[in-house]
């Protein structure tokens, strides 16, 4: 048995026996990895406060060759005024179901900051859940590898005026080429309608650029119109489910509490 030290933000708990608790942990060191709290649950524990779930704590932990258990812990950051309205919540809760989805057991920091980030705006109010929501997809999708290319259309270079993003190439085109080459694709390829195509304003498109290339410790220092805004995040909740080919319930869950604008 080996004693190793790292910090992590618990994203998942599940009760065991009267007063354990089995955490899943997105580590700084070891990614993804289960750990047992041993008594976690009492009201007299260390343990209590620094194991529940958006929780980002040190850890010491117990490294057995069946796994993790906790064997310290203390509380850097609990999140803890996510929970004061269920759209936060349940924004929170989708985060933490799409890093229990794609990380993995090995290292992933920009992936764990970028997750950090998002809990505490929503913890503060500091912006929007659409602006939040919005980042967090476009900048995880880009993370596992699956940037898109938003820069110009892929046609004919073009930067500015209104565009269309294609969702399964991972591509945006402008309004000029869509209407001029679509007769064409039809013929040659014959997918054209197949495709999933999110519209795009000039202001959501700079913004999903913005959010794919900023330092993560800024993506949400950018504004646009409340219409900008719902279009850009549609356009990253699409990509991303897209790009993981699944949906989420807790997704549907955010989108049944949020209220209507």
């Amino acid at each position: 048995m080996t004693a190793v030290s790292t910090r992590g933000l618990i994203i998942r708990t599940a009760d065991v026996k009267e007063s354990d608790r089995l955490l899943t942990i997105f580590t700084e060191d070891f990614g993804v990895i289960s750990a047992y709290a041993r008594g976690a649950r009492t009201l007299k524990s260390r343990k209590m406060s620094s194991t529940m779930q958006f929780c980002y704590a040190d850890f010491v932990l117990d490294r057995r060759n069946d796994g993790f258990s906790v064997k310290e812990t203390e509380l850097i950051e609990s999140f803890f005024d996510i929970r004061s309205s269920l759209e936060g919540l349940a924004l929170a809760g989708y985060i933490t179901e799409v890093l229990s989805d794609v990380a993995v057991a090995m290292p992933e920091r920009e992936l764990l900051r970028l997750a950090l980030n998002s809990l505490y705006a929503i913890s503060k109010g500091l912006h929007s859940p659409d602006k939040i929501k919005g980042a967090f997809e476009i900048r995880t999708a880009s993370i596992l590898g699956f940037m898109p290319d938003v820069v110009a259309c892929r046609d004919c270079g073009m930067r500015h005026g209104n565009f269309f993003f294609d969702i399964m190439g991972g591509s945006i085109e402008c309004s000029d080429c869509r209407r001029g080459h679509q007769l064409k694709r039809d013929e040659e390829r014959g997918d054209y309608e197949a495709r999933i195509i999110c519209p795009l304003s000039e202001g959501a498109k700079i913004a999903l650029g913005y959010c794919i290339s900023s330092p993560v410790e800024k993506i949400f220092s950018f504004n646009i119109s409340e219409e900008d805004m719902r279009l850009f995040s549609k356009a990253a909740e699409e990509y991303l489910l897209n790009q993981l080919e699944r949906s989420f319930r807790s997704l549907d869950f955010y989108k049944e509490v949020k209220p209507k604008r």
